[in-house]
């Protein structure tokens, strides 16, 4: 049985905890940390794990075989370095952290110590995503147009650039990730950003509308429309252009529109299910096949929409470090 704990306990970790449940034969929650005591004991009350409001506490007295890490870009300090001295398996989710110096010493330390790790980009585990990749073996894809274009998230860090990133690194960065699993390494990012609304919000210090232009090494484009200035979540997704065919990539599924007409593929898995169970697959035998986003997989993206914040703040192109 694989002895798991949790820092953060935040929305995106209650995912995790469902699919755990459906993995019980599997694995344990056996303990859960959060700063905010009484939303760590009501993700443990469940699985009957011990409460922490320390990570270093936790880690100290628990024989843990794995641990989740559920936090805001900013709250990275050093779980991942204790977790990978101590031979624990890691999930992160994205995104990784904001400073890149830190991401790569991560990396760096995680491989050292030889651990699993994996990071949430659920986006890759759709099964519609798996049947858009198989397709795209041999095809020509020449643009893609990306779509994140929402609301304005109610969480006080959310707001904040210096905590989140920005839209485009916390809630894009999906789609960044999805571009780069399907068509490879981007090479030079442009963008531009803009704030035209929420005039008098409160705590909301960064833009509202952003464009991001990228170059990929295969001599794909890509053009990405991202905004929370809407009332509602408008739409999200990817549209790849082939000279014969246009994939049209949703959480719900995907559409492929031919000269002989549309097909569309539903989704047809829980990809949160998906990633948890390579996860601990990947624990259990030593096969890895099953994990679609590592932490060194994970720094690649992130550096990719770093460079998109960097560029629209300098105004020029910038060239992806990969």
């Amino acid at each position: 049985m694989i002895r798991i704990g949790f820092i953060g306990t935040g929305a995106i970790s209650r995912r995790h905890f469902t699919a755990l449940q459906q993995l019980r034969e599997q694995a344990e929650v056996v303990a859960v940390c959060d700063v905010v005591e009484a939303a760590a004991a009501r993700a443990a009350a469940p699985f009957g794990a011990r409460v922490y409001l320390s990570a270093y506490e936790m880690l100290q007295r628990e024989r843990l075989d794995a641990l989740y890490i559920c936090l805001p870009p900013d709250a990275h300090v050093d779980q991942e370095l204790m977790a990978a001295a101590r031979g624990i398996h890691l999930f992160v989710e994205k995104p990784l952290p904001l400073d890149l110096a830190k991401a790569e010493t991560i990396a760096r330390a995680v491989q050292a110590a030889g651990i699993v790790t994996a990071v949430g980009y659920h986006w890759r585990y759709f099964s519609h995503t798996q049947v858009l990749r198989a397709a795209l073996t041999g095809e020509r894809v020449g643009l893609v147009l990306g779509y994140f274009l929402s609301s304005l998230p109610a969480k006080a860090w959310w707001r904040l650039k210096a905590r989140s990133g920005g839209q485009v690194v916390e809630q894009a960065i999906h789609l960044f990730d999805l571009a780069r699993y399907l068509l490879g390494e981007v090479e030079e990012v442009w963008a531009a950003y803009a704030r035209r609304g929420y005039p008098d919000e409160p705590g909301f210090d960064h833009e509202d509308v952003y464009t991001v232009t990228m170059r990929f090494a295969s001599g794909a484009l890509a053009s990405y429309a991202v905004s929370c200035l809407l009332h509602r979540r408008y739409l999200v997704g990817l549209d790849l252009l082939c000279q014969h065919r246009v994939y049209r990539l949703r959480e719900s599924g995907l559409e492929i529109e031919e000269p002989a007409g549309v097909r569309s593929i539903p989704l047809e898995n829980d990809p949160a299910l998906a990633e948890n169970a390579a996860f601990l697959h990947a624990i259990r035998t030593g096969d890895r096949s099953g994990i679609l986003s590592d932490y060194a997989d994970a720094l690649k993206t992130q550096r990719v929409v770093m460079a998109a914040n960097r560029a629209a703040e300098t105004h020029q192109p910038v060239r992806v470090g990969l």
